[in-house]
């Protein structure tokens, strides 16, 4: 929120504060009527916590608008950070997007009855089919709802509780699927944290935030796989742990999909990616973050995590298909196709599918970022070309050869020089000729700074184009360029705000 209080508010702190408690009570009626029947303890517990915090709200301001828009939280028309206060906001924000939904307003006095029709509706909405805001509002009218207002995310109406700062309409639509692609990549990260969180502290699982995701990512990929990798190459994270875990998901489900998996198994070996290093929360935090390199104790911790991860998953008390097979990923993603990674075995196994999927992903981003198991990143290719040599003895060969084909030649994030003497980014590539990405040339053959997208080619005779090709690949942490500033770093409302997951606080 801005320094100055809303209307109704004698201080930004007391504004903040009751819209927080309001939105957290909000949330947790929510989730409790799409658990418990109306006339449940539980539920009715959770109901008159959000009347009593309404009852607050209104002893200080006159009205209650909620509206979510470019993936933010807005409480009458003031943006909410994603700070320790509000940390649940991004969660609040799923429920909004995943229904549609832009905007609820509630008035003062709204009987228990209406939120009780409002709560389960919102509850218990479909959100498998396409229209599914229409849908919502169509059961809205059907049961007589008419004090709690609601208004589509993308309504034509500009008084529909739109908060005035507009995506501009003019963007054209890579930049928009990079935006889609973008809330959803730090959607991935938000649900993985909240879910390792909860394992951690409760010993529980609820995989519904985590499926949804899954499904997300699968529908992403299958449009377009490329948009996605671009956000694998961003590795300037704070909480790389999470980060990397959305990586070898995105990795593993676009290697599943060139396998010939179908949806089903896409999900499971998402989810199982998703919590291949869960082991890790058993361990220090000073270990997984230590920016120099491991000693040999180090190392017999971090040679603890698979194990731990089978033990963690294992323990939960509602063991699922996903958790199931996510166990086998977690214990074997560091095992070689010859069984002499870690743990050590008693005995020999055939290591399961989704194991040898995740640990080509699981090597490959770990090369490329440098945060825990070798401290100096190196570039893309030079991963798959280390990826290739170790060969059958540490990967199946099969898989390793469909990975190639996911990344490329020349991986999304290649710096190279081409044979113009222009120094340029990969951002695409054709799995029919890996020789032949798209690029971004971000310095002329003079050194000066452009940005010209471009096809390369590299057969002779190309009646498509020239025959600029790449002659030498660079070091980006040596040439002063910084990736982010052309992959995927983009503002989601296009005003210089700070994007959802770095919001200040």
């Amino acid at each position: 929120m801005t320094d100055t209080p809303p209307a109704g508010f004698t201080s930004r702190a007391e504004g903040y504060a009751l819209a927080t408690t309001l939105l957290r009570s909000l949330l947790a009626a929510w989730r409790a009527a799409a658990v418990y029947a109306e006339n449940n303890t539980a539920y009715r517990q959770r109901r008159d916590e959000l009347t009593t915090a309404l009852a607050k709200l209104f002893g200080a301001c006159s009205s209650c608008t909620i509206t979510y828009q470019s993936d933010y939280i807005f409480f009458n028309g003031e943006r909410l950070n994603y700070d320790r206060e509000f940390s649940f906001g991004r969660s609040l924000a799923n429920q909004f997007r995943e229904l549609g939904l832009g905007a609820i307003a509630i008035p003062d006095g709204v009987p228990n009855a209406e939120l009780d029709k409002a709560l389960f509706t919102l509850a218990s909405a479909d959100r498998k089919i396409e229209n599914r805001y229409a849908a919502l509002a169509e059961t809205w009218g059907n049961l007589g709802i008419g004090g709690i207002t609601i208004a589509a995310q993308s309504s034509e109406d500009p008084s529909a509780f739109v908060d005035p700062r507009k995506i501009d309409q003019n963007v054209d639509p890579n930049t928009l699927r990079r935006r889609r692609a973008q809330a959803l990549f730090r959607r991935s990260e938000t649900v993985v944290k909240e879910f390792w969180e909860r394992v951690r502290d409760r010993n529980s699982f609820e995989g519904g935030a985590v499926q949804r995701v899954v499904h997300q990512i699968i529908d992403e990929v299958g449009n377009d796989e490329e948009i996605l990798l671009e956000f694998t190459t961003l590795k300037d994270f704070d909480e790389y742990t999470y980060y990397h875990s959305v990586n070898v998901a995105i990795y593993s489900i676009a290697l599943g999909m060139r396998l010939g998996m179908d949806r089903i198994r896409l999900a499971q070996l998402g989810f199982a990616a998703l919590f291949h290093d869960i082991g890790k929360i058993k361990l220090p935090r000073d270990l997984i973050t230590k920016p120099t390199n491991y000693d040999e104790d180090d190392w017999a911790q971090i040679r603890r995590h698979p194990a731990l991860g089978a033990l963690t998953l294992g323990s939960i008390r509602s063991i699922d298909p996903e958790v199931g097979t996510a166990i086998a990923g977690a214990f074997e993603h560091h095992l070689k196709m010859d069984l002499t990674g870690y743990p050590r075995l008693s005995r020999p196994r055939t290591l399961h599918l989704f194991s040898r999927i995740i640990s080509v992903c699981d090597a490959y981003d770990a090369m490329t970022s440098g945060r825990v198991y070798q401290k100096e990143a190196i570039s893309p290719d030079e991963a798959v070309r280390r990826l290739l040599y170790t060969g059958r003895q540490s990967y199946d060969p099969l898989i390793l050869k469909a990975f190639v084909h996911v990344v490329g030649i020349f991986p999304v994030g290649t710096l190279a020089k081409l044979s113009d003497g222009c120094i340029a980014l990969v951002v695409r590539n054709d799995s029919a000729d890996l020789y032949s990405p798209e690029v971004i040339i971000i310095r002329d053959a003079a050194g000066k700074p452009t940005r010209v997208e471009k096809r390369l080619r590299r057969r002779k005779n190309d009646p498509e184009g020239d025959q600029v090709h790449i002659v030498e690949v660079l070091d980006a942490s040596k040439a002063d360029i910084s990736l982010d500033e052309f992959l995927g770093a983009i503002d989601p409302i296009g005003e210089g705000e700070a994007l959802p997951a770095e919001a200040e606080t």
